[in-house]
């Protein structure tokens, strides 16, 4: 089964996972869980709420990751876990990033959907004036 976890520097990965339930309802996203971290959260606190999580989790789950931030503390260490569990890590998250994620089939490999969710957030981010004065964007609207 594939699990997702939103991990982020304060209260972000749940108020995005609240934003997504707004949008596509809780049920769609009963595999996710969010973590966020505080300023003055020591390494084995968090070391300890991710292994809490974890022990929710199947032995044999696909866990992907989504976290705000690369180089940051808790994508740093959740890079700890990789080997260990079958976690793949996908940082710069978005709301469109948690929402494919929210609509996928299960039918792609965990790494085929890490890459999908990357190439959403890559083209997630556009500079909307520019392409209205280009006419790029009226056929979207």
């Amino acid at each position: 089964m594939k699990r997702f976890l939103l991990a982020s520097h304060g209260p972000l990965a749940g108020a995005m996972l609240e934003s997504a339930a707004l949008i596509v309802g809780k049920s769609l996203l009963a595999s996710f869980s969010a973590i966020g971290v505080a300023m003055e959260d020591s390494t084995e606190k968090i070391h300890g709420e991710i292994e809490r999580m974890f022990a929710d989790f199947g032995e044999e789950d696909e866990i992907i990751a989504l976290t705000d931030c690369c180089g940051g503390n808790i994508t740093n260490i959740l890079t700890e876990y990789v080997g260990i569990r079958n976690l793949h890590i996908v940082t710069g998250m978005n709301l469109g990033m948690v929402l494919e994620a929210g609509f996928s089939d299960g039918e792609a490999s965990a790494e085929e959907l890490a890459g999908r969710l990357r190439l959403m957030g890559q083209e997630g981010i556009r500079y909307v004036n520019a392409e209205l004065d280009s006419g790029r964007m009226e056929d979207e609207i």
